[in-house]
């Protein structure tokens, strides 16, 4: 049995980590994320998995554990954003 063949909730930590770049526009991920770091503080304006549309303010290095399904270029000031799924 490989470590795959376990189960998977919300619960479990995330099996990949991505560069999120707004420099271009906004970003929407083929899945949500389940959590975002943000290691330059500053806010992140995102839409949740329940649709509503939040801007949250992170301190440095601060990961929070968000289902997010986008994330928004205007209203978005913190730096090197890294989304987990």
């Amino acid at each position: 049995m490989s470590w795959r063949d376990f189960g998977r909730d919300s619960t479990s930590p995330a099996e990949d980590v991505i560069a999120i770049d707004v420099s271009g526009g906004d970003h929407t991920p083929a899945q949500p994320y389940r959590a975002l770091r943000a290691n330059g503080a500053g806010t992140v304006k995102i839409d949740t998995l329940s649709g509503s549309n939040r801007t949250l303010n992170f301190a440095a290095g601060e990961t929070r554990p968000v289902y997010a399904t986008k994330v928004y270029q205007t209203g978005t000031s913190a730096t090197g954003i890294e989304g987990m799924f």
